[in-house]
């Protein structure tokens, strides 16, 4: 291959999400970055970022089919780095995708990026990582780097692309570490062989819930799918009644489970309907989503939902992408002259069960997501009133949502203070989209679904749907 031909491409871009709950792990050192980075501008435009990386990330997951797990915030931070790299046609393109604001894009990025490292409030573990792989005969352009340091925390780390298997190798161990093993490969050798640079972007959470299920409560019980079917799957349960904050949607009603250190919250959305979720998914929005927790109320809830774990293989967000005007191919000039990209994959688990969730997503170039299950709810005092009876027949398909709540997991609306209004706007991203699949599917891959029905789940930091 010519010096020239490998001249003109830009890496993969990688997506991560990882989500569990457990002890977090350690990880590797970095290199130094070229730049301090910046602290979080309190007139950055974040709130225009975080509405269009939700729009976006809103309909990527719409675009996937059956049970699925993505995350809003990795895509959406591995392509917003991109864009400083963009030429101005693929970056105009990527601005009408993802709303990224015509003023300070990246400085709304580093604030937002700041403010969800500020919800790792012991026990909850939440990091946002970037890192820039760079073939060790490649120099990319030193306003690029800077933009990278200081607005993104993102340091290079040189790798011989020629020799694909280690190459990929690190790339790999390096999400590994970030996601605390819980994806453990993004990239196979082909995908970086020759290429000039790789940009790799994870999420990881790991929160224990603020009221943990007792364990030996759990037990094995019908789960309805969306096609209604119904399979068995282990459903975790309130040993009580538990005071929590709940939305009547039309159709379907949502709730709110809190994390300790009150930073963050899982929403649940149930369709009453068990074959309803796709209609629901279609009537929703990003912006209903994450506007859940202004519109909530305090009420006695008696909770069942499944335990489960889902997994988003490596996926081509091209297929999503391309469809919209951005392509493999698109011109990144002002990383390099002559640099296109090639190639963009998302990944992502989530991990559900009695004590909390962990989750991890990464993008090394941005790609798709994959399946998931869905919760239920069995009694709402003070509202909705599935009962019991949600145990025993066929329960409203869920949509359930993970969203970070600062400061509100006890209902209460602070007045934010000038510092912690980036915070406040961050609340409105989801983190996790989650999606359902067909009863072949959860047999096959689901086996731990979330609800009782088919439900889609959505936090600041990723979204799940499960059937």
């Amino acid at each position: 291959m010519t010096a020239a031909t490998r001249l003109g491409r830009l890496l993969v871009l990688l997506c991560c999400l990882a989500a569990a709950c457990g002890s977090a792990g350690t990880t590797s050192g970095s290199s130094e970055p070229v730049a301090d980075r910046l602290p979080a501008d309190p007139e950055a435009p974040t709130d225009a970022w975080v509405a269009g990386v939700n729009a976006a990330g809103w309909d990527f997951h719409r675009h996937l089919a059956g049970n699925a797990v993505s995350s809003p915030l990795s895509i959406g931070m591995a392509f917003s780095l991109s864009r400083a790299g963009a030429s101005g046609d693929s970056g105009a393109v990527l601005d009408e995708i993802f709303g990224f604001p015509e003023a300070d894009p990246h400085g709304a990025a580093n604030a937002v990026d700041l403010t969800v490292a500020e919800a790792s409030v012991e026990p909850t573990t939440v990091e946002v990582a970037t890192r820039l792989f760079p073939d060790n005969e490649f120099s990319p352009l030193p306003a690029f780097l800077e933009t990278a340091s200081a607005n993104y925390g993102a340091s290079a780390q040189p790798v011989d692309t020629a020799d694909e298997d280690a190459a990929a190798d690190t790339i790999n161990r390096w999400v590994s570490e970030r996601t605390r093993g819980l994806i453990p490969k993004i990239v196979t050798p082909p995908i970086v062989r020759d290429q000039r640079l790789v940009l790799a972007n994870t999420v990881y959470l790991k929160a224990d819930w603020v009221v943990p299920f007792l364990s030996e409560l759990t037990s094995s019980g019908p789960f309805t799918t969306a096609d209604n079917r119904s399979v068995t799957v282990p459903f975790m349960h309130d040993h009580e009644p538990v005071p929590r904050r709940y939305v009547r949607l039309e159709g379907a009603a949502a709730v709110e489970l809190p994390y300790q250190g009150g930073e963050l919250a899982m929403w649940l959305v149930v369709p009453h309907d068990p074959a309803g979720l796709p209609a629901l998914e279609e009537a929703l929005d990003a912006a209903a989503l994450t506007g859940l927790s202004n519109a909530a109320q305090q009420g006695l809830v008696d909770l069942t939902m499944p335990k489960w774990e889902q997994s988003l293989p490596p996926t081509d967000l091209f297929e999503w992408l391309c469809p919209l005007g951005f392509c493999a191919g698109a011109g990144f000039d002002r990383i390099a002259p002559g640099i296109f990209i090639t190639a963009a994959l998302h990944g992502a688990k989530v991990i559900v069960d009695e004590k909390g969730t962990e989750a991890a997503a990464e993008p090394p170039c941005p790609s798709p997501n994959r399946h998931l299950p869905r919760p239920t709810s069995r009694s709402w005092p003070t509202a909705p009133s599935y009962g019991p009876s949600s145990m025993r027949t066929p329960a409203p398909p869920c949509s359930s949502a993970a969203s970070s709540t600062p400061g509100r997991s006890r209902g209460q609306h602070r007045r934010p203070r000038p510092h912690q209004q980036s915070r406040e706007r961050v609340t409105d991203l989801p983190p996790i989209f989650a999606s359902g699949c067909s009863a072949e599917d959860l047999e096959q891959d689901c086996r731990r679904p979330l609800s009782q029905s088919a439900m889609t789940l959505v936090t600041p930091r990723w979204m799940v749907r499960g059937r």
